[in-house]
């Protein structure tokens, strides 16, 4: 049975394996990203995973992935929405995030398309805007309140 639990220091290498796979940026990702993460896991197992970049009242939602093999379960939508409960819990405000191919997804979940120039700087000095994310993808954003 697949559980919905903050990651552990050991789950590192097999949350970047998962983001590899998945064809999102893990070069960036250190033990302490971790603490802004949760991960669906099974023994040992990272299955999904999705986190966010705190920089005060607005925060990047990076790192949303499910194995292939078990998208369209629910799995996704349900990481997101305990994320973004975690977030407001937090403090924070507003979401954003960049996607070369979810656009769909986070729209249906009440995302909104904004100009990358009108991102917070703080979010937009992160390195997935800086770079790690290419100038074609996709940038959303959520207000949390």
């Amino acid at each position: 049975m697949f559980a919905i639990r903050p990651p552990r220091t050991d789950d590192l290498p097999a949350l970047k394996a998962l983001l590899d796979s998945s064809g999102l940026p893990s070069s960036d990702l250190t033990e302490q990203h971790l603490q802004h993460f949760i991960v669906l896991g099974q023994a040992g197992r990272i299955a999904g995973s999705v986190g966010i970049e705190p920089h005060g009242e607005d925060a990047l939602l990076r790192s949303l992935a499910v194995e292939t093999m078990l998208r369209g379960e629910g799995y996704g939508q349900r990481l997101l929405e305990l994320m973004e409960e975690r977030a407001r819990d937090g403090g924070v405000q507003r979401l954003f995030l960049l996607t070369t191919s979810a656009d769909n997804f986070f729209v249906h979940q009440g995302y909104e398309p904004v100009a990358r120039e009108s991102v917070p700087d703080a979010i937009r000095n992160t390195p997935q805007f800086a770079g790690l994310c290419p100038d074609s993808a996709v940038c959303l954003s959520k207000s949390l309140h």
